[in-house]
């Protein structure tokens, strides 16, 4: 049988390239669930994530011209981040404390609500039973 060659668009080039087992089978998931080729997949994926190489290049050609330089530059990126997140968890923690306030307060207003005579438990703990309301067992004198 004659194979019909196409050509690719000369906007793409072919790679052959190698990857660990686990990057291949999580490309084969993901092909199979997205129901296109393990190429397509890989592909697309790369297109999608080319901004982040492009930076990642960036920075490495820049750390060649300049190491210094680049090294403060991350440095005070990561100190951005570490701040973002500081303010991040303070945002949390303060939305939490206020759910707690307003928890706290519909308690105590609950709490308000009830009369100011406690309750005996249901059981013989230390309420008093009328007199002639209690059950006798066996064995027990009246």
């Amino acid at each position: 049988m004659h194979r019909m060659y196409t050509p690719h668009s000369p906007s793409n080039t072919r790679l052959t390239i190698t990857v660990s087992e686990e990057v291949h089978d999580v490309f084969k998931r993901m092909a199979k669930a997205s129901g296109t080729s393990l190429s397509r997949c890989m592909g697309e994926w790369l297109a999608d994530t080319i901004d982040g190489a492009a930076f990642v290049a960036q920075k490495m050609e820049e750390a060649r011209a300049a190491p210094r330089m680049v090294a403060r530059e991350m440095h005070a990126y990561a100190l951005g981040l570490a701040d973002e997140t500081q303010s991040l968890i303070k945002a949390v923690k303060h939305k939490a404390a206020q759910t707690d306030r307003a928890a706290h307060g519909k308690r105590s207003a609950a709490a308000a609500g009830r009369s100011e005579t406690p309750i005996p438990p249901p059981c013989n703990t230390g309420g008093k039973v009328p007199p002639g309301k209690g059950k006798k067992g066996k064995g027990e004198k009246s």
